[in-house]
């Protein structure tokens, strides 16, 4: 499923960078973050259950995620409709 999200934000949309993090004790999506070729962005504290928790912060950029890329994914159906609702300036 993040891979295919990606590669919507990617090939769809093209976003230049995806941003995610995981809470410190969360080692699966961590791990799963990681293969898709996210890096260390930083770190930082939210109360999570009314204690101070720390989150690492993920970057992937454009170049990156090229190198881990699926190539079972496709997108269909995605109109000029669509690209707006996304934000992505379209030109009339």
């Amino acid at each position: 499923m993040r891979a295919a999200v990606l590669h919507l934000a990617f090939d769809g949309l093209g976003a230049r960078e995806a941003l995610s993090g995981a809470f410190l004790d969360n080692e699966p999506s961590l791990r799963t973050s990681r293969s898709l070729g996210y890096v260390f962005n930083g770190e930082e504290q939210f109360l999570r259950r009314g204690k101070p928790e720390g989150m690492i912060n993920l970057r992937l950029d454009r170049e990156a995620w090229s190198t881990t890329r699926r190539d079972d994914i496709a997108i269909e159906g995605l109109s000029r409709d669509c690209l707006e609702m996304f934000g992505v300036p379209v030109a009339r």
